[in-house]
């Protein structure tokens, strides 16, 4: 029964008016109006700033899975790696590149060859023992440069046809050195191990150790020793084989982008997040660059094809880890689907952008630490915002159904009840809003700053040993080893 000291009927109010007014206070009130804003606006307030940096966020899910993110999978070549390779040597195996395309050669001068050892000195301290060729001839100078230039006339025209960095940085070498290209027929891709076609009645092979296992290739002495030498070096090995012979093998170097070793120290010490680099080349290359930036060799994950990229990305995810995946090619768009969300390098192909949940347009490794913030600031504010409502809600609603009248003899009318739904949903969108004060985050301290001396100081004794290699090289054999 009602209280008879109320003062509602004093009001015009009665037993069933006052019951009525309540309950549409509370249908009012409890209008979710601000549970509503809370996620949309924060997500395209979100968006929008990460637009303005260059980031393109596809959606609140990706945001959502960004915020979670305990790993990233760096791809190394455009990723990590400026993506350009540059050919810095070229170790010949054999005499038979100086008469590839030139029989007459043959007659003009007498050769004897000899395989003699050379023990080279690599920047971490070993040794290895290295066995080239030796020739001795009357034009030896001459007939060397014809043999250089013959690899890469070869090399450079069988990778006309491929879409792989390394081929655009020995055809950008061939024509810094105005080589002709010769007509290729018969060329065949083999992911993940080289490629091979023929050029005029010569079978060619260009590829790795799979490759020169998978076609039955010849090796003769001295190759594995020459591409473990390169690759000791930080270079990515490729074997040119002509007619099943291994014939010489070119070193291409792809260096660390400049912001590289700073990025993964903010994103391993300061956002807590564990990096790992996960590469189709050799495990040797992969840790020189690895160890040159900041990535632990444990957490180097090398010679892998395409759908190992899948499998390593699967067992992270098994292991409990919200994954990233950051690459830029083809090959990286199938491990880049499988990860919880792919970030893509706006500069990379468009697989891979069509893939990312996320697209770095300015092509910077920075806004990996920008994008990742961003998601967790806009995330944390959503949080904010379902509370706010929800905590609003809890509030208003038994005040509009009168919890308080028996004390304060007060009713909250209906149009006040609005104008309080209102202001919760101005309230949301205002901190809705505020994201976009969002500043990138400026961390104090010289990350990477020990990592990039030791880099400085790897490449100096890297270019000594480089400098006292060539000398050793020319005397035993003046072009043996040539470098750009």
């Amino acid at each position: 029964s009602m209280k008879v000291d109320w003062s509602y009927r004093e009001d015009g109010l009665n037993d069933w008016t006052l019951p009525l007014l309540f309950s549409i206070s509370c249908l009012v009130i409890a209008c979710p109006c601000a549970l509503g804003l809370a996620t949309p606006t924060a997500v395209m307030v979100g968006s929008g700033v990460g637009a303005k940096y260059g980031i393109l966020i596809k959606g609140g899910e990706a945001l959502e899975r960004a915020s979670k993110v305990s790993a990233v999978v760096f791809d190394k070549t455009g990723t990590l790696t400026v993506g350009e390779p540059v050919v810095h040597d070229l170790l010949l195996l054999s005499d038979n590149a100086m008469i590839l395309f030139n029989d007459r050669v043959n007659n003009s001068y007498e050769a004897s060859s000899n395989m003699m050892n050379k023990v080279l000195k690599v920047d971490d301290g070993e040794s290895i023992e290295l066995k080239i060729t030796s020739t001795t001839c009357g034009d030896v100078a001459h007939l060397n440069d014809t043999a250089v230039k013959n690899i890469l006339k070869v090399a450079a025209s069988a990778e006309h046809g491929s879409e792989h960095p390394l081929s655009k940085g020995i055809m950008k070498r061939a024509a810094e050195d105005a080589i002709p290209l010769e007509e290729v027929q018969n060329f065949v891709n083999e992911a993940g191990s080289g490629i091979k076609c023929m050029i005029g009645h010569k079978s060619i092979h260009i590829g790795n150790r799979k490759g020169l296992q998978t076609n039955k290739i010849e090796v003769r002495p001295g190759t594995f020793d020459a591409m473990e030498y390169l690759e000791r070096l930080g270079q990515t090995a490729v074997v040119v084989s002509i007619d099943g012979t291994t014939e010489a093998v070119i070193g291409l170097i792809d260096k660390a982008r400049a912001e590289a070793s700073h990025v993964i120290q903010v994103l391993r010490k300061k956002m807590g997040v564990k990096v790992y680099m996960l590469t189709g080349d050799n495990s040797r290359t992969a840790r020189v660059i690895a160890s040159n930036i900041g990535i632990h060799p444990s957490c180097v994950i090398a010679d892998v094809l395409p759908q190992g990229k899948v499998d390593c990305i699967k067992r992270l995810q098994e292991g409990g880890n919200c994954v990233a995946m950051i690459g830029d090619g083809v090959n990286d768009s199938p491990a880049m689907a499988q990860s919880d969300i792919g970030i893509a390098i706006g500069g990379g192909s468009d697989v891979a952008v069509e893939t990312g949940g996320i697209v770095l347009m300015n092509s910077k490794l920075t806004d990996v630490v920008i994008a990742l913030d961003l998601s967790r600031k806009v995330f944390s504010r959503i949080k904010l915002n379902f509370c706010w409502a929800l905590g609003y809600n809890t509030a208003a609603i038994p005040v509009a159904a009168g919890a308080l009248y028996p004390w304060l003899q007060m009713a909250l009318p209906p149009f006040m009840a609005a104008v309080a739904m209102i202001l919760s949903s101005l309230s949301v969108l205002c901190s809705s809003l505020l994201l976009n004060l969002y500043k990138p985050p400026t961390y104090e301290g010289n990350f990477g700053e020990a990592q990039m001396e030791s880099m400085h100081t790897r490449t100096e004794e890297t270019d000594t040993d480089n400098l006292e290699s060539r000398s050793a090289g020319d005397a035993l054999y003046p072009g043996c080893s040539r470098q750009w």
